[in-house]
């Protein structure tokens, strides 16, 4: 009776306020706009042209395979910071108290649920009974399993050298080629076939994946492809992972275990079988992983002419003849498991994993690298922990790797009001700490060698008002392969983000980066490290105009500066205009943008929309400008038609690009078309 007067209550305040208005408009873009945001902070953080092709498949599958909201389900909310902790715990305190959630409106009644948080996940949730219970039978995964296959080709139209001087040996097409299986979440199958521009063989990459949860004492099982993950990230975790993109009102990471591998990426995956068994607090998983991966290989300097490896590769493209003499040519094996304990507010779990490779491998030898990983053998073991009650979460993993090289960290994240959550972490990284398989939070992509102090905010100053900030401060205990000598460095964040109506919203956002580097003065010392910043500045705002366009506007600076009086300036402006008639089967999104950044240093990097499973965040350096149109149709009920046409001018140069990707031409045309299959329940 106590909870139908409340729900009464608040339903006719509901729906008299602006809450379900903002809900409703947001909707999908809400999500969109996280992803891009995301995105975006990865490229920076790394500096490297990343796939995040696993990162967009576990997006586009939430959003075409919604979670029970009175479920354990809803956890694969956290796992993709839709979510926090704090609000996972009250959703949890309040089916407890309450009973499972009745009406999408009973939600925003649970604590730490307000408008921005449900328009975020109103696309990838529904209401209904718990079907873990829900045994799958071969008649029921036929008429209700879910089939989707589609296809994609994609051309640079321009000829680049390589194809010019025959050094690439297949066409300058991609082709890939993916089916799926799912039936409600727990029985996945699928495989992808793809063929790299430049590659000879159309079959260069083949995986395919099973994959069952939910079977009882089986949690999880996976053959095939797949991706692992635990504690915090420290230990074990292959695949994709946040970093900073997810930071600010917490960096602590929740685990996703065994997940399958659906998408086309080349390398940080498994490949063999996996299983999850658990009852009650208690689980345990064990796996093992056999596959070959790309290296270069040669010779020892010795008599007996001993196979070495000089380095393990991670681009994935066989395109020329030493591409070609570097795939595949070592195996990798890897086997270990996990025990874990949970209960509702605390986890504990260690984790142990030994790595195989089939030829040693020996680095060319530099002061920086010397505790890098070299052999054939290595053992990493760790720890992880994670305590959340209330307005506090404790978290933390402590690692070693053979013999007796450490790395750990601890954070706690508080939150002493609704409106206002902060994070404060230290980490410490040994230089000889090594790890194939660590994907930890951290300042690059190695965590070794560094230890540093990081502190995240998030807070809601006022309806519609949102602050995200964090400052790391951070130093590198050894060198690296740009500072011949110990160095340091800060990296600060602030965004400040406003939902002026039901159509509009808006966004400012500051970053600075300091970090060391070799100076490349003559005159003093060539290994005397100097500072260098850069700065960007970037306001973003997007509004529905009618029923059916959405337009988007963006202007981005950038500074870069250091020690060496080297003084760079950069900036962007990009309209977006969405065209997306409501009931209609068809939609166009256009951008054009202008940019203009002299030297890459002050590069800028600039999410595109893309056709599904696919996107791209180029770094945008030089003067000209960039368009594309991207158009999306359904043919059928089941058949779905993507295609997008993009172009890129340079105004300062006559050649784009260099070596075997070198156009002898002032512009660079890209080409996509894509065709969806879905057979739905």
């Amino acid at each position: 009776m106590k909870r139908l007067t409340l729900l009464i209550a608040f339903l006719s305040f509901y729906w008299l306020s602006t809450a379900q208005v903002v809900i409703d408009s947001l909707n999908n873009k809400a999500l969109n706009q996280l992803l891009i945001e995301q995105v975006e902070r990865l490229a920076e953080d790394f500096d490297e042209n990343i796939d995040f092709e696993d990162l967009l498949e576990s997006y586009i599958f939430l959003s075409e395979n919604p979670v029970n909201l009175n479920s354990d389900e809803v956890m694969q909310l956290v796992e993709l910071q839709l979510l926090s902790m704090f609000q996972y715990e009250a959703l949890q305190n309040y089916r407890r108290s309450f009973g499972d959630i009745l009406i999408p409106e009973e939600i925003a009644m649970v604590e730490g649920f307000d408008p921005p948080t449900l328009a975020l996940i109103r696309p990838v949730v529904y209401l209904g009974k718990d079907q873990n219970r829900d045994k799958p039978t071969l008649s029921k995964m036929a008429r209700y399993g879910k089939h989707q296959l589609f296809g994609r080709y994609e051309q640079i139209l321009e000829k680049q050298q390589g194809y010019l001087d025959s050094r690439y040996l297949g066409s300058p097409q991609r082709y890939q080629l993916r089916y799926t299986y799912n039936y409600r979440n727990k029985i996945r199958a699928g495989f992808v076939v793809e063929k790299d521009a430049g590659e000879p063989n159309f079959f260069d990459f083949t995986g395919f994946h099973l994959y069952a949860k939910d079977l009882g004492i089986v949690k999880a099982a996976a053959l095939g492809d797949y991706q692992l993950s635990f504690g915090q990230g420290l230990t074990l975790w292959s695949g994709w992972s946040f970093g900073k993109a997810g930071s600010g009102s917490s960096v602590m990471k929740q685990a996703r275990g065994i997940v399958p591998k659906a998408s086309a990426v080349e390398y940080g995956f498994m490949r063999g079988a996996a299983v999850t068994l658990g009852r009650g607090p208690l689980n345990g998983t064990l796996f093992y992983s056999n596959r070959r991966i790309d290296a270069n290989v040669s010779l020892a300097d010795s008599l007996d002419g001993v196979e070495l490896v000089s380095s393990l590769l991670e681009t994935g493209y066989h395109r020329t003849l030493s591409e070609l003499q570097d795939r595949h040519a070592i195996r990798q094996q890897v086997v270990g498991g996990h025990l874990g304990y949970t209960t509702d507010h605390f986890e504990l779990g260690y984790t142990l994993h030994h790595t195989w490779l089939s030829v040693p491998l020996e680095l060319k030898p530099s002061l920086y690298n010397q505790f890098y990983f070299q052999g054939q053998r290595l053992t990493d073991q760790g720890v992880d922990f994670k305590y959340v009650r209330g307005k506090y979460a404790v978290f933390g993993e402590v690692a070693m790797s053979y013999p007796l090289a450490f790395a750990g960290f601890v954070g706690l994240t508080v939150r002493p009001a609704g409106y206002l959550n902060f994070t404060l972490m230290y980490r410490d990284y040994g230089k000889a700490y090594q790890n194939l398989f660590s994907n930890a939070f951290g300042e690059g992509s190695h965590n070794q060698g560094q230890r540093g102090v990081y502190l995240g905010l998030q807070a809601t100053p006022a309806p519609y008002w949102n602050i995200l900030a964090y400052a790391d401060q951070f130093q590198f205990t050894w060198l690296t392969s740009m500072v011949n000598a110990p160095s340091r460095g800060h990296d600060y964040y602030l965004r400040v983000s406003h939902s002026f109506s039901k159509r509009a919203e808006a966004y400012l956002q500051f970053r600075s980066r300091t970090k060391m580097k070799n100076s490349s003065d003559a005159l003093v010392f060539s290994h005397y490290p100097i500072f260098y910043t850069k700065n960007a500045v970037r306001f973003n705002i997007s509004y529905q105009v009618g029923r059916d366009f959405l337009f988007g506007n963006k202007a981005e600076y950038v500074h870069y500066h250091n020690a060496d009086g080297n003084n760079e300036h950069g900036y962007s402006l990009c309209q977006d205009i969405a065209y997306q008639p409501e009931g209609k089967p068809y939609g166009l999104t256009f951008r054009y943008a202008l940019f203009d950044a002299k030297d890459y240093n002050a590069r800028i990097y600039a999410y595109e929309s893309d056709v599904l499973y696919s996107f791209s965040v180029p770094a945008f350096y030089g003067k000209g400008m960039r368009i594309y149109l991207l158009g999306k149709a359904k043919l059928f009920n089941a058949l779905t038609l993507y295609a997008r046409i993009g172009r890129t001018i340079y105004s300062d140069r006559d050649a784009i690009g260099s070596g075997l990707t070198l156009i002898e031409a002032n512009h660079k045309t890209d080409l996509k078309v894509e065709v969806v299959w879905k057979l739905p329940l």
